[in-house]
């Protein structure tokens, strides 16, 4: 007989253009690692769009109808288990109603949180850390990211008996050559452009020392808050190396990690972003700051080069060394692809998941 499922994440229309996101890409390959196993799933939806952000009132609406949904379901229907995708924050606190729903139905459920945002609300504020604390008790199981998360957890007091740490996953991309360029080195940025990804810092760092990174192509794939902003103070200080390219979908984005050498993301905060992902899927030394779960994958020195949040310096002293040489590159690009089969094969860790229940 076969699984009765619900999944509650971003999984949108296929009408519905949706910006690129970790949770849409781990959502779907879970459905389809679900179809290829005869594994039911009833979908709840819960993507969004981000920028603009919908207002609260509209949020708190939608968050309700999919509360009732969920409770319908399980009443109506043979259901074994519920997963669920959460971000921080308005999302959390409706996943984990969600979850204790489950739990009065006498149903397991599994929390995915793939926001950082959710670390750094906990670390900021000591009620909100308290609230949590008490409502992270109510999942069955926990779903962590990385080591990092582990440690997040049991310093909330969760049971470390309910959280298992599974990477995210992805499709590996089978006998992909990383080729790269030995002249024009191409360094790719992908995500929205707001303070908290590090645009400004990277920014800082490229006109800073314009006279020795000119040499280099800086390419940004996103938008947000600050690409209007960011796109003046390019044109006003003629920094030429720099290319802003707006939101890329799809194919379109797939090219811009084809033909980038080195994957750089100096983000505030983060779960594991499906940008490094991607990037480790193209074989693709990465440059990025060690938050959330980045730190299991990309090692400081073997595939790329993880540093502090704000480390200006050592940003741009990362860059230099992979400018500047397309061997460590090449060495780096290599070891991308162990850490990828090792740790993030889709079939592999989707079926971790699903043996939880």
């Amino acid at each position: 007989m076969s699984k009765n499922y619900i999944l509650v994440g971003a999984y949108p229309n296929r009408d519905k253009q949706q910006q690129p996101g970790g949770q849409l890409t781990a959502t779907k390959l879970l459905v389809e690692y679900a179809t290829l196993h005869d594994i039911k799933l009833h979908i709840i939806d819960t993507s969004e769009n981000t920028f603009p952000a919908p207002s609260l009132k509209k949020r708190v609406f939608k968050a309700i109808r999919r509360v009732i949904e969920l409770r319908g379901v399980i009443k109506e229907n043979r259901v074994d288990g519920v997963i669920v995708f959460s971000g921080p924050l308005f999302s959390f606190y409706e996943k984990v109603l969600m979850s204790a729903i489950a739990k009065y139905y006498g149903k397991k459920s599994i929390l995915l949180i793939r926001s950082g945002h959710f670390i750094d609300s906990n670390q900021r504020s000591v009620v909100i850390r308290y609230l949590n604390r008490y409502l992270l008790k109510i999942p069955s199981k926990i779903v962590a990211q990385g080591t990092k998360w582990v440690e997040f957890y049991k310093d909330m007091n969760v049971d470390i008996s309910k959280v298992e740490l599974i990477s995210n996953w992805i499709k590996v991309k089978e006998n992909h050559n990383y080729i790269g360029n030995r002249d024009k080195v191409v360094f790719l940025f992908a995500g929205a452009m707001v303070e908290k990804k590090g645009v400004l810092e990277l920014f800082d760092i490229i006109q800073t020392h314009y006279q020795e990174l000119k040499k280099y192509t800086f390419r940004f794939a996103g938008e947000g808050a600050l690409f209007e902003a960011l796109k003046q103070r390019k044109e006003e200080n003629h920094l030429d190396n720099i290319e802003l390219l707006g939101w890329r979908y799809d194919s379109d984005m797939m090219d811009e990690y084809q033909r980038a050498d080195v994957f750089i993301l100096p983000s505030h905060a983060e779960g594991f972003p499906n940008a490094i992902l991607e990037a480790l899927n193209y074989r693709l030394p990465v440059i990025a700051t060690d938050v959330g779960g980045i730190s299991d994958s990309i090692i400081n020195g073997y595939n790329g080069y993880v540093v502090d949040v704000k480390d200006n310096e050592s940003i741009y002293k990362s860059i230099k060394q992979l400018g500047e040489s397309f061997e460590l590159r090449n060495k780096f690009s290599k070891n991308s692809e162990k850490i990828l089969k090792e740790k993030h094969d889709f079939y592999q860790n989707c079926q971790a998941l699903f043996n939880l229940f």
